[in-house]
């Protein structure tokens, strides 16, 4: 497809020389090999009706990596491609919007969002929130770049649109900080003022929706950087309390302690198990590694008293690791793990990072000896059962009290077998 010369010279106006133009018509070439991408503007030209696809999917593509998620712009017939385009592909078709937007979701995941365009498309993209992100295409124009998103991408530089858009929706001020944490982007110094100015503003939008960019945040491998920033910029205090009553000198000393583990996490993630491991996300898009730096820096928080909404199963995890971080500070380390691993529950290998990070311990060590605590508590010598017939006792607590205090004679190596294991209790409870 031709650009267009007046789309030419936006784009050298926005930091586009003339020696890059065949790489954007490469760009052209690449968007409309997508099946889904084709039959969609085909569509829509058929039906007369502007098309541009815009946002994260333009911005990815120029980056030279893949998105799952694309959102187009129509002036008309949104609704009718919306539903062609689920049947063509046989997607799920969703309203978001009733008379604005529709979604369709693919069978691998993918979601195409489509949009009516409400004047024109520069209009559209001066109400976006970055300027990488305010970027769009069609085949008749080519790249549309009136704010520089291009030279912005070069420079690896995250820059407000318009400071006023923060306001518009002020999920945007931790969107800046996830958005730059991703590619491991700068945020624009101009920008970061206003994120600070309107940080107040974060208060008022959806909690689920402040969880999922913050969760996003914790999950990336470099994000402790971008994290620090947040703080910095005294934004991520008002996300850690609705009331807003200062506790910047605890926060203080969380930042300074997820510095140092951060760095501890990197001397010790280079083994590809203990790597894969913590990149598993547990849920609402928070890895095993956002968990651990949610339990640093929460530390001295309530999560219930801050802007977050996590998941039964996180709130679990945290609860789980904090118990079996309490529980080794109580008791002596080399003779009574047992009841620190049984006291974290299901989160034994989360709490074990932060064990071995507070207690300067060998991290491979205390692997082994949870993977040896699981193989013991999984293999059953006697039951309930047969601690009643023995002892000649009622089913209750008691029972359940003794087979604890088998598994941890198992796991200190004084009870390998059934036999063993009978006399043992016979000695010890007759």
């Amino acid at each position: 497809m031709n650009i267009s010369s007046k789309n030419q010279k936006d784009s050298r106006q926005a930091g586009i020389t003339v020696f890059e133009k065949s790489f954007l018509m490469n760009i052209s070439k690449k968007i409309l090999a997508d099946p889904v991408n084709k039959w969609i503007f085909k569509t829509a030209q058929g039906l007369n009706s502007d098309i541009y696809i815009v946002g994260g999917y333009v911005r990815d593509l120029l980056r030279g990596v893949k998105s799952n998620d694309k959102d187009f712009v129509l002036k008309n017939n949104v609704e009718e491609i919306a539903k062609g385009a689920a049947k063509q592909f046989k997607g799920t078709y969703i309203v978001l919007k009733q008379g604005q937007t529709y979604r369709v979701v693919l069978k691998t995941k993918k979601v195409l969002d489509l949009s009516y365009l409400k004047s024109s498309i520069n209009n559209d993209l001066k109400e976006r929130d970055f300027t990488v992100n305010a970027i769009a295409w069609s085949p008749e124009t080519g790249i549309i770049d009136p704010f520089g998103g291009v030279n912005d991408l070069k420079k690896r530089l995250i820059k407000v649109v318009m400071p006023e858009n923060l306001l518009q929706d002020p999920l945007r001020i931790i969107r800046a900080y996830r958005l730059a944490a991703e590619p491991g982007f700068k945020i624009d110094t101009k920008t970061r003022k206003y994120l600070r100015l309107y940080s107040r503003k974060i208060k008022k939008v959806a909690h689920e929706r402040i969880t999922e960019e913050f969760f996003k945040i914790l999950s990336n491998k470099n994000s402790v950087k971008y994290l620090n920033e947040c703080c910095f910029d005294k934004v991520l205090i008002k996300i850690l309390q609705k009331k807003h009553n200062n506790k910047i000198n605890t926060l203080n000393k969380s930042m300074n302690l997820l510095n140092k583990f951060d760095l501890f996490i990197k001397n010790n993630s280079k083994d590809k198990k203990i790597s894969h491991y913590l990149d598993e996300e547990i849920s609402q898009k928070l890895n095993r590694l956002g968990l651990l730096r949610l339990c640093i820096i929460i530390d001295g928080y309530k999560i219930q008293n801050s802007l977050l909404r996590a998941s039964r199963v996180i709130n679990k995890a945290l609860a789980d690791i904090n118990n079996g971080i309490k529980t080794s500070q109580s008791i002596n380390m080399n003779t009574e793990m047992y009841n620190i691993f049984n006291s974290a529950e299901e989160s034994i290998f989360e709490m074990i990072f932060l064990l071995a990070f507070k207690k300067r311990t060998n991290i491979k060590k205390l692997f082994k000896r949870a993977y040896e605590y699981l193989k013991i508590k999984n293999k059953i010598l006697i039951n309930g059962n047969d601690i009643q017939m023995i002892l000649k006792i009622k089913q209750g607590e008691k029972i359940g009290d003794i087979l604890l205090s088998l598994q941890e004679e198992k796991f200190k190596g004084t009870v390998k077998t059934r036999a063993k294991a009978i006399k043992w209790l016979i000695s010890n409870f007759t």
